[in-house]
């Protein structure tokens, strides 16, 4: 399930923490990116079945957001609405495994 509580608090981000994840086809990635103090939390998302480092590029969507608990909220939510908006890429994903 992708909820708020899946995604770790906003302070593990804070000391570096990168969170790596997948659900039914679909992986995911949220981390800080940008340089103190002007910090923001990047969300990606790519298909099955490769890591982040060797999906290529193109194959990945980003998006960022504001480093505050609001933005933690927005990409938590990001990452749910492109599992939803894109079932169907990620099902096809999924059956392969």
């Amino acid at each position: 399930m992708l909820d708020e509580k899946s995604f770790y608090s906003l302070s593990f981000y804070s000391y570096g923490g990168i969170l790596t994840g997948d659900h039914k086809g679909m992986r995911y990635r949220l981390a800080r990116t940008g340089t103190k103090p002007d910090w923001l939390l990047t969300a990606w998302v790519w298909p099955e079945p490769f890591s982040f480092e060797v999906t290529p590029e193109e194959r990945k969507t980003e998006e960022q957001f504001p480093f505050s608990q609001e933005g933690h909220k927005q990409a938590v939510e990001w990452v749910r609405m492109q599992y939803e908006s894109r079932k169907g890429e990620w099902d096809r994903n999924w059956k392969l495994f």
